[in-house]
């Protein structure tokens, strides 16, 4: 019997119109607070071999055919339920993680263009026009002084689609003091 180390792995497969649609959070690094960078993969298919074939970038024709398509037969629809996915993944990974939303598509500047569209409802996340990128931290960021003085618990808020601006940064975690002595 082999022992295989699994690397974390987190992904969702769901039907938009009669098309299968595959959400992927894969680890791209750590950065020097310790915390990872998760890519986030999206893609439009038939059949779950094809968005697999596509995950693990297969030289064959199921695979290329994905390449070329960026949102499949149902236009926006399918963009609105890839991103509301994406938001509720969000919250299986680590607080102080980010999560890196590239556009890679057939038309990178048209994908872009559509993620856009969200950050007058979510200030939370950062865009880089150069990178072609959006990023978001789960709060608190690494770089919050709480990280020093206190354990971080994770919480999911009770509305996991909302952003985490203003006020609403501190529903994401509850604090407890690494001091015992200390209240």
């Amino acid at each position: 019997m082999t022992y295989r180390v699994r690397r974390k792995f987190t992904s969702s497969t769901f039907l938009v119109d009669g098309q299968l649609c595959k959400v992927v959070f894969d680890p791209l690094w750590k950065n020097q607070y310790g915390t990872t960078a998760w890519n986030v993969g999206f893609a439009v298919g038939k059949s779950r071999r094809q968005l697999n074939d596509w995950y693990q970038r297969r030289k064959n024709k199921r695979a290329r055919s994905i390449k070329g398509r960026m949102n499949g037969k149902s236009g926006m629809k399918t963009i609105i339920k890839g991103f509301e996915e994406v938001l509720r993944l969000r919250w299986n990974i680590e607080p102080g993680d980010c999560v890196v939303l590239d556009c890679t598509s057939a038309h990178p500047e048209k994908q872009f263009r559509a993620w856009s569209r969200w950050m007058k409802h979510h200030p939370d996340w950062i865009a880089s026009v150069n990178n072609l990128e959006f990023y978001w931290f789960r709060p608190p960021h690494p770089t919050d002084p709480l990280w020093d003085s206190y354990r971080i618990i994770p919480q999911v808020p009770k509305d996991p689609l909302m952003n985490t601006a203003d006020r609403r940064y501190y529903d994401c975690f509850l604090v407890t003091s690494l001091n015992p002595d200390k209240a």
